[in-house]
């Protein structure tokens, strides 16, 4: 399948997880044929590079021999039964970390890896992980083996207040996409949580002890609710030693730091992505206050631009 993702990819305003025009003709198009067709195996035909990042070769995901196992699983895929059962039950492929896992009237199971095809694919995707080298959900999703992780919020003090950039807890995926991401103004209450600034809910615990496997850290952000937290829960997307809490820390509640002045960009580069190399020129032993004032310039100048080609190139080329 050759797309163009820029015209393939758009969600409806209101529902950051459903398609709209071509996109939605597409999937729609694929999930009858299936229906109607009950097939062993879809597979959308993946190009061996999008936007810079190398795809899984077709045979990869398509094989021409049967029986096959597959090395990746597609961007789009439908699985029948037969598939199910080689990936560990109806129960755990609907569990799968993925964009869109929907099953269909025919039994089978459609997957979407992430709504932008082939986003970030130039290693496993969590999906690859969980349904075919079998590790569990939290394993799957965990950061990647070079990202060391700390909680830029660690060192606030209670009443301090910052912003954090919160996915849904389903949605905890090595690498996030912007559509995921939620930008949430909060406060550190007394007991190291952190509480929206402006309705007072849970948001998530503080994370102080980085020690130890990956997942367990990640769970660390939800390891003591309190009885009143919403069932719908968050945790940060900003978990990285590189993000430094002057990037997230607010001095009054009208007040920017460079997280807002980052997700306010009418851009298709990862958001997190970006924050991560800001961070890493943060960590310069010679980053001083003026330079931060000047970075978070340079981020207003970007977003004064209207055009986001100009505005992705920019990026790709200076900031990452």
């Amino acid at each position: 399948m050759s797309v163009d993702a820029n015209r393939l990819v758009k969600t409806d305003s209101n529902s950051a997880d459903t398609y709209t025009g071509p996109a939605q003709i597409f999937v729609e198009l694929i999930r009858r044929l299936a229906e109607e067709l009950d097939p062993f195996y879809v597979s959308t035909f993946n190009r061996a590079i999008m936007d810079g990042e190398i795809a899984p070769t077709p045979e990869a995901v398509l094989p021409l021999e049967t029986p096959f196992e597959l090395e990746r699983i597609p961007w789009l895929g439908v699985y029948s039964q037969s598939l199910i059962d080689r990936f560990g039950g109806r129960e755990r492929v609907l569990d799968t970390p993925a964009w869109m896992v929907e099953e269909l009237e025919n039994g089978s199971i459609l997957i979407i890896t992430t709504r932008i095809p082939l986003y970030d694919y130039g290693s496993k995707h969590p999906a690859d992980r969980y349904l075919l080298d079998g590790v569990d959900r939290a394993d799957a999703v965990s950061p990647p083996s070079d990202v060391t992780l700390s909680d830029p919020f660690a060192s606030f003090d209670p009443d301090a207040i910052g912003t954090d950039v919160c996915v849904h807890r389903d949605d905890i995926v090595s690498e996030f996409a912007n559509e995921d991401l939620r930008l949430v103004p909060v406060r550190v209450d007394e007991h190291r949580n952190l509480r929206h600034l402006d309705t007072g809910t849970f948001v998530r615990n503080v994370v102080t002890d980085t020690t130890g496997d990956k997942a367990d850290i990640v769970k660390r952000m939800l390891s003591d609710i309190p009885a009143t937290a919403e069932d719908d829960l968050y945790v940060s997307a900003l978990l990285r030693d590189v993000i430094p809490p002057s990037f997230v820390r607010l001095d009054d509640p009208e007040a920017e730091n460079v997280v807002t002045k980052v997700m306010d960009l009418d851009t298709t580069v990862s958001k997190i992505k970006l924050l991560a190399s800001l961070g890493r020129v943060a960590q310069q032993d010679d980053f001083t206050a003026d330079d931060l004032d000047s970075m978070e310039g340079a981020l207003d100048t970007l977003n004064e631009l209207d055009d986001t080609e100009n505005i992705d190139q920019y990026i790709r080329e200076r900031l990452l």
